[in-house]
Protein backbone atom coordinates (compact mmCIF):
# COMPACT_ATOMS: atom_id res chain seq x y z
CA UNK A 1 0.00 0.00 0.00
CA UNK A 2 1.57 3.51 -0.84
CA UNK A 3 2.42 5.39 2.28
CA UNK A 4 1.50 9.24 2.82
CA UNK A 5 4.59 10.82 3.97
CA UNK A 6 3.83 13.91 5.99
CA UNK A 7 6.11 16.20 7.25
CA UNK A 8 6.62 16.15 11.13
CA UNK A 9 5.64 18.09 13.06
CA UNK A 10 8.67 19.30 14.73
CA UNK A 11 9.92 20.04 11.35
CA UNK A 12 6.55 21.92 9.56
CA UNK A 13 7.66 24.96 7.92
CA UNK A 14 5.76 28.60 9.50
CA UNK A 15 2.65 29.42 7.21
CA UNK A 16 2.60 32.81 5.80
CA UNK A 17 -0.08 35.33 7.63
CA UNK A 18 -2.65 36.14 4.66
CA UNK A 19 -3.84 39.17 4.28
CA UNK A 20 -7.85 39.95 5.86
CA UNK A 21 -8.79 41.16 2.83
CA UNK A 22 -8.26 37.48 1.51
CA UNK A 23 -9.54 35.61 3.84
CA UNK A 24 -13.01 37.01 3.84
CA UNK A 25 -12.79 36.62 0.23
CA UNK A 26 -12.56 32.75 0.64
CA UNK A 27 -14.78 32.22 3.84
CA UNK A 28 -16.88 33.97 1.14
CA UNK A 29 -16.88 31.39 -1.34
CA UNK A 30 -16.60 28.70 0.84
CA UNK A 31 -20.38 29.71 2.23
CA UNK A 32 -21.07 30.53 -1.59
CA UNK A 33 -20.63 27.14 -2.40
CA UNK A 34 -22.33 25.76 0.17
CA UNK A 35 -25.05 27.72 -0.71
CA UNK A 36 -25.05 26.30 -4.47
CA UNK A 37 -25.13 22.39 -3.52
CA UNK A 38 -28.34 23.23 -1.09
CA UNK A 39 -29.95 25.02 -3.71
CA UNK A 40 -29.17 22.13 -6.45
CA UNK A 41 -30.14 19.51 -3.86
CA UNK A 42 -33.83 20.99 -3.54
CA UNK A 43 -34.28 21.40 -6.91
CA UNK A 44 -33.50 17.91 -7.80
CA UNK A 45 -35.77 16.70 -5.04
CA UNK A 46 -38.49 18.47 -5.91
CA UNK A 47 -37.84 17.49 -9.95
CA UNK A 48 -37.90 13.36 -8.45
CA UNK A 49 -40.71 13.87 -6.64
CA UNK A 50 -43.24 15.38 -9.32
CA UNK A 51 -42.81 13.71 -12.29
CA UNK A 52 -46.60 12.54 -13.31
CA UNK A 53 -47.45 9.03 -12.85
CA UNK A 54 -50.24 6.96 -14.39
CA UNK A 55 -51.84 3.73 -13.18
CA UNK A 56 -52.24 0.35 -14.56
CA UNK A 57 -55.45 -2.19 -13.94
CA UNK A 58 -53.51 -3.71 -10.70
CA UNK A 59 -53.08 -0.42 -9.50
CA UNK A 60 -49.27 -0.83 -9.80
CA UNK A 61 -47.75 2.74 -10.13
CA UNK A 62 -45.61 3.12 -12.76
CA UNK A 63 -43.48 6.79 -13.81
CA UNK A 64 -43.46 7.96 -16.67
CA UNK A 65 -40.15 8.39 -17.76
CA UNK A 66 -39.12 12.04 -18.78
CA UNK A 67 -38.93 12.79 -22.39
CA UNK A 68 -35.99 11.80 -24.12
CA UNK A 69 -33.06 14.54 -24.79
CA UNK A 70 -32.19 15.06 -28.74
CA UNK A 71 -29.94 11.79 -29.94
CA UNK A 72 -27.67 12.81 -32.21
CA UNK A 73 -26.79 11.05 -35.91
CA UNK A 74 -24.10 9.16 -35.37
CA UNK A 75 -25.77 7.45 -32.20
CA UNK A 76 -29.01 7.07 -34.08
CA UNK A 77 -27.26 5.25 -36.29
CA UNK A 78 -26.60 2.11 -34.20
CA UNK A 79 -29.72 0.78 -34.08
CA UNK A 80 -29.10 -2.62 -32.86
CA UNK A 81 -30.41 -4.84 -29.78
CA UNK A 82 -27.16 -4.54 -28.32
CA UNK A 83 -27.56 -0.51 -27.84
CA UNK A 84 -28.83 -0.55 -24.44
CA UNK A 85 -28.60 2.62 -24.56
CA UNK A 86 -30.89 3.08 -27.44
CA UNK A 87 -33.43 0.65 -26.14
CA UNK A 88 -34.11 2.33 -22.79
CA UNK A 89 -35.09 5.36 -24.63
CA UNK A 90 -37.38 3.87 -27.42
CA UNK A 91 -38.76 1.45 -24.49
CA UNK A 92 -39.32 4.10 -21.71
CA UNK A 93 -41.99 6.08 -24.67
CA UNK A 94 -43.26 2.85 -25.54
CA UNK A 95 -44.67 2.09 -22.34
CA UNK A 96 -45.50 5.88 -21.45
CA UNK A 97 -48.30 5.35 -24.62
CA UNK A 98 -49.01 2.01 -23.51
CA UNK A 99 -49.92 3.07 -20.81
CA UNK A 100 -51.65 6.56 -21.72
CA UNK A 101 -53.68 4.64 -24.85
CA UNK A 102 -55.16 2.18 -22.28
CA UNK A 103 -55.91 5.17 -19.68
CA UNK A 104 -56.94 8.60 -21.80
CA UNK A 105 -57.60 6.34 -24.65
CA UNK A 106 -59.49 3.71 -23.34
CA UNK A 107 -63.23 4.07 -24.92
CA UNK A 108 -65.67 3.22 -22.04
CA UNK A 109 -69.35 2.75 -24.84
CA UNK A 110 -67.50 0.29 -26.87
CA UNK A 111 -64.85 -0.86 -24.75
CA UNK A 112 -61.83 -0.70 -26.97
CA UNK A 113 -59.57 2.65 -28.04
CA UNK A 114 -61.10 5.66 -28.91
CA UNK A 115 -59.72 7.51 -32.20
CA UNK A 116 -58.30 10.44 -30.44
CA UNK A 117 -58.30 12.56 -27.29
CA UNK A 118 -57.34 16.40 -27.09
CA UNK A 119 -54.42 16.94 -24.39
CA UNK A 120 -55.31 20.19 -23.55
CA UNK A 121 -58.52 18.67 -22.34
CA UNK A 122 -58.90 14.80 -22.57
CA UNK A 123 -62.51 14.72 -22.06
CA UNK A 124 -63.03 16.03 -25.57
CA UNK A 125 -62.39 12.58 -27.75
CA UNK A 126 -63.07 11.36 -31.52
CA UNK A 127 -62.54 14.75 -32.53
CA UNK A 128 -62.26 16.17 -36.02
CA UNK A 129 -61.96 19.95 -36.90
CA UNK A 130 -65.11 20.91 -36.46
CA UNK A 131 -66.75 18.58 -33.56
CA UNK A 132 -65.95 16.44 -30.70
CA UNK A 133 -67.18 13.76 -28.86
CA UNK A 134 -67.37 13.88 -25.11
CA UNK A 135 -65.52 11.27 -23.21
CA UNK A 136 -67.82 8.31 -21.69
CA UNK A 137 -70.29 8.93 -25.15
CA UNK A 138 -68.43 8.07 -27.96
CA UNK A 139 -70.55 8.12 -31.50
CA UNK A 140 -67.88 6.20 -33.44
CA UNK A 141 -65.36 3.77 -33.05
CA UNK A 142 -62.75 2.22 -35.22
CA UNK A 143 -61.87 -1.38 -34.35
CA UNK A 144 -58.62 -1.24 -36.03
CA UNK A 145 -57.20 0.78 -33.10
CA UNK A 146 -58.45 -2.13 -30.84
CA UNK A 147 -56.54 -4.64 -32.40
CA UNK A 148 -53.01 -2.96 -33.14
CA UNK A 149 -53.09 -1.70 -29.49
CA UNK A 150 -53.26 -5.38 -28.25
CA UNK A 151 -50.69 -6.59 -30.75
CA UNK A 152 -48.10 -3.59 -29.03
CA UNK A 153 -49.05 -4.86 -25.56
CA UNK A 154 -48.59 -8.50 -26.56
CA UNK A 155 -45.13 -7.32 -28.02
CA UNK A 156 -43.96 -5.39 -25.73
CA UNK A 157 -44.84 -8.09 -22.53
CA UNK A 158 -42.85 -10.80 -24.96
CA UNK A 159 -40.13 -8.29 -24.99
CA UNK A 160 -40.30 -8.06 -21.18
CA UNK A 161 -41.55 -11.21 -19.84
CA UNK A 162 -41.20 -9.68 -16.42
CA UNK A 163 -42.50 -6.73 -16.58
CA UNK A 164 -46.65 -8.40 -15.39
CA UNK A 165 -47.65 -4.43 -14.80
CA UNK A 166 -49.19 -4.65 -18.62
CA UNK A 167 -51.07 -7.94 -17.83
CA UNK A 168 -54.81 -5.78 -16.76
CA UNK A 169 -54.71 -4.26 -20.06
CA UNK A 170 -54.68 -6.99 -22.20
CA UNK A 171 -57.12 -8.95 -20.36
CA UNK A 172 -59.72 -6.01 -20.74
CA UNK A 173 -59.27 -5.74 -24.67
CA UNK A 174 -58.73 -9.22 -25.60
CA UNK A 175 -62.61 -10.50 -25.93
CA UNK A 176 -63.23 -7.18 -27.56
CA UNK A 177 -60.48 -7.53 -30.15
CA UNK A 178 -61.22 -12.01 -30.52
CA UNK A 179 -64.81 -10.74 -31.07
CA UNK A 180 -63.88 -8.12 -33.73
CA UNK A 181 -61.12 -10.08 -35.61
CA UNK A 182 -61.35 -13.19 -34.42
CA UNK A 183 -62.98 -14.22 -38.05
CA UNK A 184 -62.10 -11.59 -40.11
CA UNK A 185 -62.16 -11.57 -43.94
CA UNK A 186 -61.38 -7.81 -44.48
CA UNK A 187 -59.60 -7.12 -47.85
CA UNK A 188 -56.88 -5.26 -46.04
CA UNK A 189 -53.25 -6.88 -46.82
CA UNK A 190 -51.79 -5.33 -43.71
CA UNK A 191 -54.13 -7.06 -41.50
CA UNK A 192 -52.18 -10.09 -42.08
CA UNK A 193 -48.43 -9.37 -40.88
CA UNK A 194 -50.63 -7.62 -37.94
CA UNK A 195 -52.29 -10.56 -36.95
CA UNK A 196 -49.48 -12.41 -37.79
CA UNK A 197 -47.13 -10.82 -35.01
CA UNK A 198 -50.38 -11.56 -32.64
CA UNK A 199 -49.72 -15.11 -33.19
CA UNK A 200 -45.81 -15.30 -32.36
CA UNK A 201 -46.27 -12.76 -29.03
CA UNK A 202 -50.13 -14.10 -27.75
CA UNK A 203 -50.62 -17.03 -25.14
CA UNK A 204 -52.97 -18.80 -27.99
CA UNK A 205 -50.95 -18.71 -30.93
CA UNK A 206 -53.26 -21.42 -32.58
CA UNK A 207 -56.13 -19.11 -32.12
CA UNK A 208 -54.26 -16.24 -34.60
CA UNK A 209 -52.85 -18.64 -37.12
CA UNK A 210 -56.16 -20.31 -37.68
CA UNK A 211 -57.29 -16.79 -37.62
CA UNK A 212 -54.42 -16.00 -40.57
CA UNK A 213 -55.73 -19.26 -42.80
CA UNK A 214 -59.27 -18.38 -42.29
CA UNK A 215 -59.00 -14.91 -43.85
CA UNK A 216 -56.23 -15.88 -46.15
CA UNK A 217 -58.68 -18.05 -47.58
CA UNK A 218 -61.47 -15.56 -48.19
CA UNK A 219 -58.64 -13.25 -49.79
CA UNK A 220 -57.79 -16.19 -52.29
CA UNK A 221 -61.51 -16.81 -53.21
CA UNK A 222 -62.21 -13.20 -53.19
CA UNK A 223 -59.34 -12.60 -56.09
CA UNK A 224 -60.77 -11.94 -60.06
CA UNK A 225 -59.41 -15.42 -61.54
CA UNK A 226 -59.69 -13.39 -65.10
CA UNK A 227 -57.47 -9.98 -63.77
CA UNK A 228 -55.65 -11.32 -60.90
CA UNK A 229 -56.42 -8.60 -58.32
CA UNK A 230 -59.11 -7.60 -55.44
CA UNK A 231 -61.91 -4.95 -57.16
CA UNK A 232 -64.74 -3.27 -57.11
CA UNK A 233 -66.54 -0.01 -55.61
CA UNK A 234 -63.68 2.02 -54.32
CA UNK A 235 -63.76 4.97 -52.22
CA UNK A 236 -61.14 7.25 -53.19
CA UNK A 237 -60.53 8.95 -49.49
CA UNK A 238 -61.72 8.43 -46.41
CA UNK A 239 -64.28 10.75 -45.10
CA UNK A 240 -64.47 14.40 -46.64
CA UNK A 241 -63.89 14.28 -50.81
CA UNK A 242 -64.45 11.03 -51.19
CA UNK A 243 -65.26 10.70 -54.94
CA UNK A 244 -66.39 6.74 -55.18
CA UNK A 245 -64.91 4.94 -58.32
CA UNK A 246 -67.91 2.25 -59.80
CA UNK A 247 -64.78 -0.35 -60.25
CA UNK A 248 -60.86 -0.08 -59.49
CA UNK A 249 -58.86 -0.47 -56.51
CA UNK A 250 -56.33 0.68 -53.82
CA UNK A 251 -52.50 0.19 -54.75
CA UNK A 252 -51.46 -0.43 -51.56
CA UNK A 253 -54.42 -2.75 -50.54
CA UNK A 254 -54.33 -4.96 -53.61
CA UNK A 255 -49.68 -5.39 -53.38
CA UNK A 256 -50.58 -6.06 -49.11
CA UNK A 257 -52.85 -8.46 -50.33
CA UNK A 258 -50.75 -10.23 -52.43
CA UNK A 259 -48.18 -10.22 -50.68
CA UNK A 260 -49.89 -11.61 -47.79
CA UNK A 261 -51.53 -14.17 -49.84
CA UNK A 262 -47.93 -15.08 -50.70
CA UNK A 263 -46.10 -15.37 -47.52
CA UNK A 264 -49.19 -17.13 -46.17
CA UNK A 265 -49.20 -19.94 -48.90
CA UNK A 266 -45.10 -20.21 -48.21
CA UNK A 267 -46.39 -20.54 -44.24
CA UNK A 268 -48.80 -22.69 -44.44
CA UNK A 269 -47.57 -24.87 -47.56
CA UNK A 270 -50.86 -23.88 -49.51
CA UNK A 271 -48.91 -22.99 -52.79
CA UNK A 272 -52.23 -22.41 -54.90
CA UNK A 273 -51.69 -19.02 -52.43
CA UNK A 274 -48.51 -18.71 -53.59
CA UNK A 275 -49.39 -18.66 -57.14
CA UNK A 276 -52.50 -16.25 -57.17
CA UNK A 277 -50.48 -14.22 -54.59
CA UNK A 278 -47.95 -13.81 -56.57
CA UNK A 279 -49.42 -13.09 -59.53
CA UNK A 280 -51.66 -10.19 -57.65
CA UNK A 281 -48.32 -8.63 -56.64
CA UNK A 282 -47.33 -8.33 -60.45
CA UNK A 283 -49.88 -7.16 -61.82
CA UNK A 284 -50.02 -4.39 -59.11
CA UNK A 285 -46.41 -3.50 -60.11
CA UNK A 286 -47.12 -3.18 -63.96
CA UNK A 287 -50.44 -0.79 -63.48
CA UNK A 288 -49.61 1.10 -60.91
CA UNK A 289 -45.50 1.30 -59.99
CA UNK A 290 -44.28 4.43 -61.61
CA UNK A 291 -40.48 3.94 -63.46
CA UNK A 292 -39.38 7.26 -63.39
CA UNK A 293 -39.89 7.97 -59.90
CA UNK A 294 -39.85 4.39 -58.52
CA UNK A 295 -42.63 4.93 -56.29
CA UNK A 296 -46.19 3.21 -56.44
CA UNK A 297 -49.50 5.49 -57.09
CA UNK A 298 -52.45 5.82 -54.73
CA UNK A 299 -55.36 4.15 -56.94
CA UNK A 300 -56.21 2.24 -60.06
CA UNK A 301 -59.54 2.73 -62.15
CA UNK A 302 -60.47 -0.37 -63.73
CA UNK A 303 -63.91 1.21 -64.73
CA UNK A 304 -65.96 4.62 -64.40
CA UNK A 305 -68.52 6.02 -66.99
CA UNK A 306 -66.68 9.54 -65.38
CA UNK A 307 -63.11 8.93 -65.54
CA UNK A 308 -62.52 6.15 -67.94
CA UNK A 309 -61.01 3.03 -67.96
CA UNK A 310 -57.28 0.94 -67.17
CA UNK A 311 -55.14 3.61 -65.99
CA UNK A 312 -53.94 5.11 -62.79
CA UNK A 313 -56.85 7.64 -61.11
CA UNK A 314 -55.15 8.98 -58.29
CA UNK A 315 -51.16 9.04 -58.65
CA UNK A 316 -50.21 10.55 -55.59
CA UNK A 317 -47.32 8.86 -53.81
CA UNK A 318 -47.97 9.32 -49.88
CA UNK A 319 -45.34 8.32 -47.31
CA UNK A 320 -47.47 6.52 -45.00
CA UNK A 321 -48.32 4.21 -47.93
CA UNK A 322 -45.35 3.90 -49.34
CA UNK A 323 -43.38 2.89 -46.01
CA UNK A 324 -45.69 0.14 -45.31
CA UNK A 325 -45.31 -1.37 -49.19
CA UNK A 326 -41.52 -1.04 -48.41
CA UNK A 327 -41.94 -3.03 -45.00
CA UNK A 328 -44.11 -5.60 -46.41
CA UNK A 329 -42.11 -6.57 -49.62
CA UNK A 330 -38.80 -7.00 -47.31
CA UNK A 331 -41.00 -9.17 -45.07
CA UNK A 332 -42.21 -11.10 -47.76
CA UNK A 333 -39.30 -11.28 -49.93
CA UNK A 334 -37.17 -11.98 -47.32
CA UNK A 335 -39.22 -15.06 -45.83
CA UNK A 336 -40.76 -16.28 -49.03
CA UNK A 337 -36.90 -16.25 -50.80
CA UNK A 338 -38.20 -13.80 -53.58
CA UNK A 339 -35.68 -11.60 -54.28
CA UNK A 340 -37.43 -9.24 -56.85
CA UNK A 341 -39.52 -8.14 -54.09
CA UNK A 342 -36.62 -7.42 -51.79
CA UNK A 343 -35.15 -5.38 -54.78
CA UNK A 344 -38.08 -3.50 -55.48
CA UNK A 345 -37.92 -2.27 -51.81
CA UNK A 346 -34.21 -1.31 -52.61
CA UNK A 347 -35.43 0.59 -55.71
CA UNK A 348 -38.09 2.44 -53.54
CA UNK A 349 -35.70 2.99 -50.78
CA UNK A 350 -32.93 4.70 -52.89
CA UNK A 351 -35.69 7.24 -54.37
CA UNK A 352 -37.41 8.28 -51.24
CA UNK A 353 -33.99 9.18 -49.76
CA UNK A 354 -33.10 11.07 -52.82
CA UNK A 355 -37.00 12.49 -53.93
CA UNK A 356 -37.60 15.94 -53.12
CA UNK A 357 -40.29 14.52 -50.18
CA UNK A 358 -37.26 13.84 -48.13
CA UNK A 359 -37.14 17.21 -45.82
CA UNK A 360 -33.18 17.76 -45.43
CA UNK A 361 -33.93 20.34 -43.09
CA UNK A 362 -36.12 18.42 -40.27
CA UNK A 363 -35.64 15.14 -41.32
CA UNK A 364 -38.31 12.78 -42.12
CA UNK A 365 -39.87 13.18 -45.05
CA UNK A 366 -43.56 15.78 -46.41
CA UNK A 367 -47.03 14.20 -46.83
CA UNK A 368 -46.80 13.60 -50.84
CA UNK A 369 -45.13 13.50 -54.16
CA UNK A 370 -47.17 13.59 -57.50
CA UNK A 371 -45.96 10.95 -59.78
CA UNK A 372 -48.55 12.71 -62.68
CA UNK A 373 -51.29 15.68 -63.19
CA UNK A 374 -53.80 15.29 -60.46
CA UNK A 375 -57.49 17.61 -59.13
CA UNK A 376 -55.57 20.69 -61.01
CA UNK A 377 -51.54 20.01 -60.06
CA UNK A 378 -48.65 19.11 -61.80
CA UNK A 379 -46.63 16.24 -61.78
CA UNK A 380 -43.91 16.78 -59.17
CA UNK A 381 -45.81 18.76 -56.95
CA UNK A 382 -44.76 18.14 -53.34
CA UNK A 383 -46.91 18.25 -50.60
CA UNK A 384 -45.12 20.48 -47.91
CA UNK A 385 -47.52 21.59 -45.63
CA UNK A 386 -47.52 18.98 -43.25
CA UNK A 387 -46.00 15.77 -42.27
CA UNK A 388 -47.86 12.69 -41.54
CA UNK A 389 -47.06 10.58 -38.65
CA UNK A 390 -48.04 7.48 -40.41
CA UNK A 391 -44.65 7.90 -42.31
CA UNK A 392 -43.00 5.67 -39.35
CA UNK A 393 -44.13 3.08 -40.92
CA UNK A 394 -40.65 3.37 -42.27
CA UNK A 395 -39.02 2.61 -39.21
CA UNK A 396 -39.49 -1.04 -39.48
CA UNK A 397 -39.07 -0.75 -42.99
CA UNK A 398 -35.19 1.26 -43.47
CA UNK A 399 -34.40 -1.08 -39.83
CA UNK A 400 -35.20 -4.28 -41.87
CA UNK A 401 -33.65 -3.11 -45.16
CA UNK A 402 -30.56 -1.93 -43.29
CA UNK A 403 -29.60 -5.28 -41.98
CA UNK A 404 -29.94 -7.05 -45.27
CA UNK A 405 -27.98 -4.09 -46.83
CA UNK A 406 -25.43 -3.43 -44.53
CA UNK A 407 -26.60 -0.56 -43.31
CA UNK A 408 -26.96 1.13 -47.00
CA UNK A 409 -29.59 3.82 -45.37
CA UNK A 410 -28.04 4.63 -41.86
CA UNK A 411 -28.74 8.52 -42.48
CA UNK A 412 -32.58 7.81 -43.03
CA UNK A 413 -32.53 5.64 -39.85
CA UNK A 414 -31.13 8.12 -37.82
CA UNK A 415 -33.37 10.89 -39.27
CA UNK A 416 -36.66 8.62 -38.53
CA UNK A 417 -35.23 7.80 -35.31
CA UNK A 418 -34.75 11.54 -33.96
CA UNK A 419 -38.49 12.25 -35.59
CA UNK A 420 -39.75 9.29 -33.35
CA UNK A 421 -37.89 10.42 -29.98
CA UNK A 422 -36.09 13.48 -29.81
CA UNK A 423 -37.57 16.79 -28.04
CA UNK A 424 -37.63 18.94 -31.23
CA UNK A 425 -39.74 15.47 -33.11
CA UNK A 426 -43.10 14.47 -33.59
CA UNK A 427 -43.29 13.19 -30.48
CA UNK A 428 -45.63 14.65 -28.00
CA UNK A 429 -44.63 14.43 -24.24
CA UNK A 430 -46.25 13.84 -21.33
CA UNK A 431 -48.40 14.21 -19.20
CA UNK A 432 -50.81 12.77 -22.59
CA UNK A 433 -47.99 11.23 -24.15
CA UNK A 434 -48.06 10.01 -28.06
CA UNK A 435 -48.32 10.78 -31.45
CA UNK A 436 -50.98 13.13 -33.17
CA UNK A 437 -52.36 12.68 -37.15
CA UNK A 438 -50.35 15.25 -38.50
CA UNK A 439 -47.76 18.04 -37.53
CA UNK A 440 -46.31 20.88 -39.38
CA UNK A 441 -42.52 20.00 -40.37
CA UNK A 442 -40.79 21.89 -37.89
CA UNK A 443 -42.69 19.75 -35.29
CA UNK A 444 -45.26 22.62 -34.59
CA UNK A 445 -48.91 21.23 -33.89
CA UNK A 446 -50.97 21.39 -36.91
CA UNK A 447 -53.48 24.46 -37.28
CA UNK A 448 -57.45 23.74 -36.56
CA UNK A 449 -59.41 26.94 -37.23
CA UNK A 450 -62.55 25.20 -36.79
CA UNK A 451 -61.53 23.13 -33.76
CA UNK A 452 -63.44 23.13 -30.55
CA UNK A 453 -61.67 24.38 -28.06
CA UNK A 454 -59.14 27.48 -26.87
CA UNK A 455 -56.46 26.26 -28.83
CA UNK A 456 -57.13 26.23 -32.26
CA UNK A 457 -55.13 23.40 -33.40
CA UNK A 458 -55.02 19.37 -33.52
CA UNK A 459 -53.71 19.52 -30.21
CA UNK A 460 -54.52 15.18 -29.75
CA UNK A 461 -53.08 12.27 -29.46
CA UNK A 462 -54.33 9.72 -32.18
CA UNK A 463 -54.45 5.96 -31.57
CA UNK A 464 -53.45 5.32 -35.30
CA UNK A 465 -50.60 7.20 -35.03
CA UNK A 466 -49.88 5.92 -31.42
CA UNK A 467 -49.67 1.99 -33.10
CA UNK A 468 -47.68 3.23 -36.09
CA UNK A 469 -45.00 4.45 -34.28
CA UNK A 470 -44.92 1.99 -31.67
CA UNK A 471 -44.54 -0.78 -34.34
CA UNK A 472 -41.74 0.93 -35.25
CA UNK A 473 -39.81 1.65 -31.83
CA UNK A 474 -40.34 -1.75 -31.41
CA UNK A 475 -39.34 -3.28 -34.31
CA UNK A 476 -35.68 -1.28 -33.52
CA UNK A 477 -35.08 -3.04 -30.24
CA UNK A 478 -36.54 -6.89 -31.48
CA UNK A 479 -34.77 -9.40 -30.20
CA UNK A 480 -35.29 -11.55 -32.87
CA UNK A 481 -35.53 -10.90 -36.34
CA UNK A 482 -38.90 -10.04 -38.35
CA UNK A 483 -40.22 -11.65 -40.53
Amino acid sequence: MQQTHEIPPQQELPRPRRPRRFRFTWRFQLSLLAASILIVSIVFTFAYFTQPHFTSPESEEIVAPKKTATVSPQGAQTVSPQNTETMASEDSIVKQILIDENTNGWDTTYHGILINWRRDDPSKVNCSDDMCDVRGHSTRHDVLNDLRDLENLYWYRARHPSDSSLNGYIARILPTVQREWGATTQSKGWLYFTILRMGMYSDDPGYWNNTLQNWAQAQYNATDPVLGVHHGLTNTVAGHGNIPLQDGYRVDGDLELGLALTDAGVRFHRPDWVSVGKREVQSVINSSFNPKYHLFARVYVLSDPRFGSNHVYDPQARMGENGQEIEELLRTGLYTKTDSYVQLAKEMLDALVNSPLHDRVHGGFYYRLLLGDFQGLHEGYIDQSMKETRQFHMLPAVHLANKVFNNRWSDIAAELHKLATANDGLFLPAPVPGFTYRLKPDGALYPCPTCVGPQKNENWVTSEADNIAMEGLQAIVEDKSMP
